[in-house]
């Protein structure tokens, strides 16, 4: 399972509701899986700083920590590369909520692209 959302925040705000997954089937498991979250600004250098922490159900998984961010006049892209923007990994059980919070200290607007990969896991027939 699969999403994906992009946006961006103006100066000093943040997502309202706080959190990237809102709204999404998969914002709470359905069962024993595996998430891995790849969050990134592809906004100019001059404009980095965008916040983000991360929780998994009651789990913190990562503290408000500075979102990478990939500069597209200099990479050439604008959207995550599992291979190289996927940090975080967490595992959680049904009924567990994925959020990420998003927090735009800066001085401009600043754009986020965020992609999270669910993997159930667990073989539920055996319960």
């Amino acid at each position: 399972m699969i999403i994906k959302r992009n946006g961006s925040l103006t100066t000093a705000t943040t997502l309202n509701p706080n959190n990237v997954w809102s709204g999404s089937a998969f914002e709470y498991l359905k069962g024993p899986a595996i998430i891995a979250i790849g969050l990134m600004s592809p906004t100019t250098f001059a404009l980095s700083g965008l916040l983000s922490a991360c929780y998994v159900g009651a789990t913190l998984v990562a503290e408000e920590y500075v979102v990478p961010n990939i500069d597209p006049a200099i990479f050439g892209r604008n959207n995550a590369i599992m291979a190289n923007d996927f940090y975080i990994q967490a595992g959680g059980m049904g009924g567990d909520r994925i959020v990420n919070t998003l927090r735009n200290p800066t001085a401009g607007t600043v754009a986020y692209d965020a992609i999270a990969m669910i993997t159930p896991v667990g073989g539920g027939r055996r319960r």
